[in-house]
C-alpha cells in the first residue's frame, strides 16, 4: 500500500437480511445489477468526477480517449485511470478488455469532509456536514468486483477528499432532506490518497483491527460500522479467497485469514 497527501487545489468547476451467510449478499447484488445501465463514457459527467478527471491528467496525461471500443477518463501512456464514483458494476467487461493491453489504475473518490451549500433567495448559507465518508463505504461497491485486485495490471487508489454539496430547494422533490435537493457535488482538496494492488493488502489495513477469528458481527464491532458493510466486507474478502470459513458459532459464521 502506498499513501500520499496532497494539499489544497482549487476547485473546478432488496436490502440484505442481518445474517452471517454471506452469500445472501449476492442475492442483493444480482437484482441491483438487473437495473443498472452501463454509463461508462456518458456525456452526463458529474462535477466530482469531472474535478478529480483534471487532476489525474496533470503532466500531459489525454483525457477521454478511445482504447478499442471503450472511452478511458484518462491516458498517459499505456496506463490507464478511471475515475468511478459509483457502479463498479459497470465496471466489469470494460476492464476486462482494457486489461489486455494496458494496466489500469481505478480510483475511488471518498468524501470524508463536506460542506453543504444551500442556494437561497438570500444568497449561500454554508455549513460542515456532520456525515462524512469512510473506507468501508468502498465496500459497497466492491461486492460488485470482489475479485478487483486479482489481475496484475490492475490497482485500486483510494482518494479521500474533501468536497462541497450543492443544494437548491424544490417543493415538490427530495422529501426526505426537507425538499432541498443535491445539485451537483464539487472537489474542494484531495486530502490523501492509498493504493493498493491486491486484495490481501487491502485486508492488512483492516487486519490489525480484527481478532484471529471472527464474526460478521465481530467486524461490525470491530470496525465501528453495521452488520450490512461488515457482511460485504467478508463477502468480498472470501470470494477473493483472503479469508476462509473456519466454522460456526451458533449461526455465525468464523472466519479466519488464510495461512
Amino acid at each position: 500500500m502506498t499513501t500520499e497527501s496532497h494539499s489544497k487545489i482549487p476547485s473546478v468547476a432488496g436490502k440484505c437480511r442481518h445474517t452471517d451467510n454471506t452469500h445472501l449478499v449476492s442475492c442483493e447484488l444480482d437484482n441491483r445489477l438487473a437495473l443498472q445501465s452501463d454509463r461508462i463514457g456518458t456525456l452526463r459527467e458529474s462535477a466530482l468526477h469531472r474535478d478529480l478527471k483534471s487532476i489525474y491528467a496533470a503532466h500531459g496525461a489525454q483525457t477521454e480517449q478511445l482504447i478499442g471500443k471503450y472511452v478511458v477518463d484518462v491516458l498517459d501512456g499505456d496506463h490507464v485511470t478511471e475515475i468511478q464514483t459509483a457502479n463498479f458494476g459497470a465496471l466489469n467487461s470494460k476492464l476486462n478488455g482494457l486489461l489486455e493491453t494496458h494496466s489500469v489504475t481505478v480510483v475511488y473518490p471518498i468524501a470524508v469532509r463536506k460542506t453543504l451549500v444551500k442556494h437561497t433567495e438570500a444568497g449561500e448559507q454554508r455549513r460542515k456536514s456532520p456525515r462524512v465518508g469512510s473506507t468501508l463505504d468502498l465496500f459497497d461497491e466492491l461486492v460488485y468486483m470482489p475479485t478487483l485486485l486479482d489481475h496484475v495490471n490492475l490497482d485500486l487508489e483510494l482518494a479521500y477528499v474533501s468536497i462541497e454539496e450543492h443544494r437548491e430547494f424544490d417543493a415538490k422533490r427530495a422529501w426526505r432532506r426537507r425538499h432541498w435537493v443535491i445539485t451537483e457535488r464539487r472537489l474542494d482538496e484531495i486530502m490523501q490518497q492509498e493504493r493498493f494492488d491486491s486484495m490481501s493488502e487491502l485486508f492488512g489495513k483492516f487486519g490489525e483491527d480484527l481478532p484471529h477469528q471472527f464474526t460478521t458481527a465481530t467486524i461490525a464491532s470491530s470496525l465501528g460500522t453495521t452488520r450490512n458493510k461488515a457482511q460485504k466486507f467478508a463477502y468480498c474478502f472470501r470470494q477473493a479467497n483472503v479469508i476462509q470459513a473456519c466454522g460456526k458459532d451458533g449461526n455465525a459464521i468464523i472466519y479466519q485469514r488464510r495461512e
